[in-house]
């Protein structure tokens, strides 16, 4: 099936106050259906160790010519090691931070710093 040609990138925002509201799977769920849309995808919240590798799990099942898979990058804005360790022992996990998810063939280079990331999305 041949691509269509696109004008642009759509790039979607999403606050962490919508995204609170959904379970992992369904955040999955969205991620994986925006970024097979093509769309880069602007998340206002940092994803678990555990939650990267279940997002890189899920891209790569899902892999096949039309999809080639997922780059993201992010970053956890908390403090320092204490606030993580106390918003996790009170139950209280705040995911403050950003990621940025798009389709691998989308996003072309991705620059990442401690607390700021850049990013050249590719036109076709």
């Amino acid at each position: 099936m041949a691509k269509k040609k696109k004008n642009g990138v759509k790039i979607e925002f999403l606050s962490q106050v919508r995204l609170q509201k959904k379970a992992f799977e369904e955040k999955l769920n969205l991620i994986m259906d925006s970024v097979k849309d093509e769309n880069i995808l602007v998340l206002e919240e940092a994803l678990s160790a555990e939650e990267k590798a279940q997002l890189i799990e899920k891209s790569m099942e899902e892999c096949d010519e039309d999809f080639p898979g997922i780059e993201f990058s992010g970053f956890d804005s908390r403090e320092n090691l204490l606030d993580r360790v106390i918003a996790g022992l009170t139950g209280r996990e705040r995911k403050d931070g950003l990621l940025i998810v798009g389709s691998s063939d989308i996003m072309e280079k991705v620059k990442e710093d401690k607390d700021a990331i850049s990013m050249i999305a590719k036109l076709e």
